[in-house]
């Protein structure tokens, strides 16, 4: 776990950045989760019924695909949210699980298997959803010119992949397998910007910014 404090800490909006929010959408992450319960449930009445076996495979299929479409539309505005194991874990038994519907399609496998991975996909990427909804959205900007360069000098721990602007992954800092920060550029209205985000923090804990190991104030960049 992250560490966190009770001692008020210095954020990074006292140096200057902005805080900015991006949370998932809840409608567009749940609506399609809830649906793949019905073929999940379709799926399970007609094994047990033996009755229309030849749809089995698309029903199992189908429940998969929309959970991983779910769990896409939680995790398309959190950029590099994949370097969280718990994330990279839901979605991982979600594909494997399709791949089991393929081979049941095969007959490679058994139907039972199929099923079997569909609920450890279910139980799996609401687990993950769970994670990144319950997370304390600690996401920072800060507007950035194309000639600066990320003072490396005042970045202490960090795994650095490129000095200069790019909309990947610039620095990266990990606490353990689930929680890390990183930072990466984006363009906005107003120009370049980089941010700054620190993942696998819950809601209503504080965490310790002295944990970056970050002089804030290098990152700021005046109007030219």
């Amino acid at each position: 776990m992250v560490q966190v404090v009770r001692a008020r800490d210095t954020s990074p909006e006292h140096f200057g950045w902005e805080k900015i929010d991006l949370k998932p959408n809840a409608g567009s992450v749940l609506l399609p989760l809830s649906w793949g319960l019905l073929p999940l449930a379709l799926t399970l009445i007609v094994y047990f019924t033996d009755t229309g076996m030849e749809l089995i495979n698309f029903l199992g299929g189908g429940s998969v695909i929309l959970m991983l479409v779910g769990g896409i539309g939680a995790v398309s505005t959190r950029q590099g949210i994949f370097n969280s194991l718990k994330v990279g874990l839901g979605f991982f038994f979600s594909c494997l699980s399709l791949f089991s519907w393929l081979m049941v399609a095969n007959n490679n496998f058994a139907v039972e298997w199929g099923i079997a991975s569909t609920f450890l996909a279910f139980v799996m990427i609401f687990r993950t959803l769970d994670f990144i909804f319950k997370d304390a959205n600690l996401i920072y900007q800060t507007n950035w010119s194309a000639k600066s360069r990320l003072p490396t000098e005042s970045m202490t721990g960090w795994d650095i992949r490129s000095r200069r602007f790019t909309q990947n992954t610039m620095a990266l800092k990990r606490f353990d397998k689930d929680s890390f920060a990183h930072i990466y550029g984006t363009r906005t209205l107003q120009g370049l910007a980089i941010r700054l985000d620190v993942f696998g923090v819950r809601m209503g804990e504080r965490f310790d910014f002295r944990l970056l190991g970050l002089d804030l104030t290098e990152f700021i960049v005046e109007d030219e």
